[in-house]
C-alpha cells in the first residue's frame, strides 16, 4: 500500500477501478452519444501524485486518456490536474474538495462537479462546457461505480 502525503488523502474517495458509464449531450441540450468504459485512479509511489487513466467509448469514439493529479497548491487549496489523450491532446484543470465532501475541476472551457457516494461504491458528475458565448451548457452525466 502507498503510504499517502497528508495534503492528497482526500482523493482516498476515489482510488480504484470503476465501470463507467453515462450520457454526453449536444448543444441543445439533447443525448447524443452513450458513454461506456473504465475509469482507474491509482496513486503514483510516494503518495503525492495520482495516475487516473481513462478508457472509454463516446458514441462512435474510442477515448483514451492518461492525467496526472496532485500538486497541492496552499495557497489557492486547489491541486493541478495534467490530461494527456490519444488524440495528442493536453488540458490542464484544478481540483477543489467542496464542503460537502464533492470535488470540483475547473480549467480549459469545462468544469465538472464529482460526488462519491459515502460507502464509496459509486460516484456520479454532472460535466459543462463553454458554448461560443462563453455560457456554460450541460455537458455530460457520468455514474462510476467500483469494480472488484
Amino acid at each position: 500500500m502507498t503510504v499517502t502525503a497528508d495534503d492528497m488523502r482526500s482523493f482516498e474517495t476515489i482510488i480504484g477501478r470503476w465501470r463507467t458509464s453515462g450520457t454526453a449531450f449536444d448543444e441543445q441540450g439533447e443525448p447524443a452519444a452513450i458513454i461506456d468504459g473504465t475509469d482507474e485512479y491509482e496513486w503514483m509511489p510516494g503518495g503525492r501524485w495520482i495516475v487516473h487513466r481513462v478508457d472509454v467509448t463516446m458514441g462512435d469514439d474510442h477515448v483514451q486518456a492518461l492525467e496526472l493529479i496532485g500538486d497541492h497548491d496552499a495557497a489557492t487549496d486547489t491541486y493541478a490536474m495534467r490530461a494527456f489523450d490519444g488524440s495528442g491532446a493536453y488540458g490542464r484543470m484544478t481540483a477543489n474538495l467542496n464542503a460537502d465532501r464533492s470535488w470540483t475541476f475547473l480549467g480549459d472551457g469545462m468544469r465538472s462537479t464529482l460526488r462519491p457516494s459515502e460507502d464509496k461504491s459509486s460516484m456520479t458528475a454532472r460535466w459543462e462546457r463553454q458554448d461560443d458565448t462563453g455560457s456554460w451548457i450541460h455537458w455530460m452525466d457520468m455514474r462510476f461505480v467500483a469494480m472488484a
